[in-house]
């Protein structure tokens, strides 16, 4: 069993790695960090103005965080701030047209990858191979659940 336990831990230390660097090239290409990243891929799924302590409570980061987040995405004019028209106390913040395609490049190369990704498997194991990785995805988030609930 311990020497089973030490290889599904090699393997999950291997995907993490191989998860970071796919992070690590797709904020190189597009120039932003990750929470940057994920922000803007947030405010495209929207598509619409958002609060900005909406985003600090999406994002599980301070206000001030999110702001300098905006900050940074707003000089390089991937999105728009303004004041609210309802409460002029409060801020919005929207994707601008070079954010949408920012957004969507980064999304278009993902899918390229598996695309890639695909033409490396054996054509006859892609389903078998598919539904083995979800069944350990699905064991691996409900023990990290477990651990959660523990803390």
């Amino acid at each position: 069993m311990k020497n089973l336990v030490e290889k599904y831990a090699g393997l999950s230390k291997a995907l993490y790695h191989l998860c970071s660097k796919k992070e690590m090239i797709r904020r190189k290409c597009i120039n932003l960090g990750r929470m940057e990243c994920d922000l803007l891929n947030y405010l495209n799924s929207v598509n619409k103005p958002v609060c900005m302590n909406d985003l600090s409570v999406e994002m599980k980061v301070s206000h001030s965080r999110i702001t300098r987040i905006i900050d940074t995405l707003e000089r390089k004019k991937l999105v728009r701030r303004f004041s609210s028209k309802i409460d002029r106390r409060s801020w919005l913040t929207e994707i601008t047209k070079k954010g949408e395609d920012t957004s969507k490049r980064t999304i278009l190369d993902f899918m390229n990858l598996q695309e890639d990704l695909l033409s490396r498997l054996p054509e006859d194991k892609i389903e078998t191979i598919y539904q083995s990785i979800s069944i350990y995805l699905t064991a691996y988030r409900d023990a990290l659940n477990k651990i959660e609930k523990e803390i």
